[in-house]
This record gives C-alpha cells, structure tokens and sequence, in this order.
C-alpha cells in the first residue's frame, strides 16, 4: 500500500466505500414532526410539574401565613387592650381608646402595603428557559 519515493513514503487512500442513501425528505419531515410532538408534550408535563410544585409551596407558605397573622392578631389585640388600659389612668377611656386603635390601623396599613404576593411568583421559569433553548437549538438546525 505504501510506495517509497524521494520525498518519502507515499500513503496510497482506502477505496471510497459508497455512501449510505440519505433518507426521502417525507420520512426525515415525519420523523421531524413526531420529535417536536414528543418535545412538545415534553415541555407541557415540565411546565404542569413546576406549576404544581410551585402551587403547593405558595400553599404551605399561605396556610403558615395565615396561622400566623391569626396569632399575632390575638397577640396584638391583647396588646391594645392592655395599651388602653393604661392609657385610661391618664386619658378618658374613649380617648385612649381612639388613639390605640388609630396608631395600630396606621401600622396595619403600612404592613399590608409593604409585601403582597404577585402572580410573578407563580412564572414557570425552567419552562422558559427550556422552550428558549428549544427553539434555538431548532432554528440553529434549520439554517
């Protein structure tokens, strides 16, 4: 196979082997179609997944919550009798009475404007990131 010359020896090429026929344009459209069915159906049970995942933290994080702002409701209407209370000592009832509850409504108002939940928490970001890398990954083959 190999033949010596002045420049050295000289490797002679394997003999070309005929190249598999290509597949028919219907059945490589077919087998496309099938593959971005299954992609499809893929990315649906992925974005359902996360979207359940996140719905049962929201609602362990939302029954916590409201446990919460129960107890610290009782805890705070304790605290505002007491308030009253000892205001009365100095003020007429009704007057502590006012100024209690004004204060302790200001400061509700501020807490509930501060953090409310939005519908942001709920975005299936994987999803996203997946169907983006999808659909580039299927544009950088049709080019």
């Amino acid at each position: 196979m190999t033949q010596s010359n002045a420049l050295g020896p000289r490797v002679t090429p394997p003999p070309l082997v005929p190249a598999a026929q290509d597949p028919p344009l219907k059945d490589v459209l077919v087998e496309l179609w099938k593959n971005m069915e299954k992609l499809l159906r893929q990315e649906i049970a992925l974005a359902s997944a996360e979207l359940d995942l996140k719905a049962q933290r929201l609602k362990t994080e939302v029954t916590s919550a409201a446990i919460g702002a129960g107890l610290l409701l009782a805890g705070a209407l304790a605290l505002v009798a007491a308030l009253i209370l000892l205001l009365d000592l100095f003020l007429p009832a009704w007057l502590a009475a006012l100024l209690t509850g004004t204060i302790s409504a200001a400061g509700g108002l501020a807490l509930v404007k501060t953090k409310k939940p939005t519908a942001r928490d709920l975005v299936p970001e994987r999803t996203i990131q997946s169907l983006g890398k999808d659909l580039k990954t299927f544009t950088e083959s049709t080019k």
